[in-house]
């Protein structure tokens, strides 16, 4: 969807609650009354979607999830606590484009804050781990980018699929973030033993598998 620059009157008033408004979500004037007059006018703009994938997203996590609500607009975080010790916590930041490049919609990134070495080796254990299983089942070359405190991986709109809608598109990422929180945390259950580590990991990816993980 194309932007162009308009002049239009409004009054001081209306201005500074747009300014007041626009600060607290996170957002610029500009953007916020371009999503106020498409709302009005029922125009899905592509922050709108982006949005409603976002509040889909949101709607399928269970208690294991708290939304962070430091994140900017553009982006929806996640947290998620691991049963290891000191009890480190895992992010879970999805950001998507406003215009697809091809079948790639955006990404997911995965972090960690932590200065264990331990857990940094076993973490990179299970990136293996996972990207390796995934490789398996995902019929499409899916793109990893691993840094030794994060994951990122690409989503992509989903394989053999013309249109899906915000809710499906979130419904489906969502169960993603689910399979993987899964699969890392029964890692860590079993870190002790590789064999019953890596049988998790891969039943979590496999048991999602009908959920369409797969397709993203």
């Amino acid at each position: 969807m194309s932007k162009s620059v308009y002049s239009i009157v409004l009054s001081d008033d209306v201005v500074a609650a747009v300014d007041h408004m626009a600060m607290r979500l996170g957002t610029n004037r500009s953007s916020l009354i371009d999503q106020i007059l498409a709302e009005r006018v029922s125009v899905v703009t592509p922050e709108r979607r982006i949005q409603d994938i976002f509040q889909s997203i949101f709607d399928l996590m269970d208690e294991r999830f708290i939304r962070d609500s430091s994140a900017a607009n553009s982006a929806l975080a996640l947290r998620s606590s691991i049963a290891y010790k000191y009890k480190p916590t895992v992010r879970y930041s999805v950001e998507l484009m406003r215009s697809p490049e091809g079948e790639r919609i955006g990404s997911l990134k995965i972090s960690f804050r932590t200065r264990s070495q331990a857990f940094m080796d076993m973490l990179g254990g299970f990136f293996a781990l996972w990207t390796q299983v995934e490789g398996e089942h995902n019929t499409r070359s899916v793109r990893y980018r691993a840094e030794s405190d994060r994951l990122i991986r690409d989503i992509y709109f989903p394989l053999g699929q013309k249109s899906v809608d915000a809710r499906q598109l979130g419904e489906l990422i969502g169960e993603y973030i689910k399979a993987f929180d899964t699969a890392l945390k029964s890692y860590f259950t079993y870190a002790d033993t590789p064999e019953l580590a890596s049988h998790a990991v891969t039943q979590s990816y496999i048991s999602a598998l009908d959920k369409g993980i797969d397709t993203i």
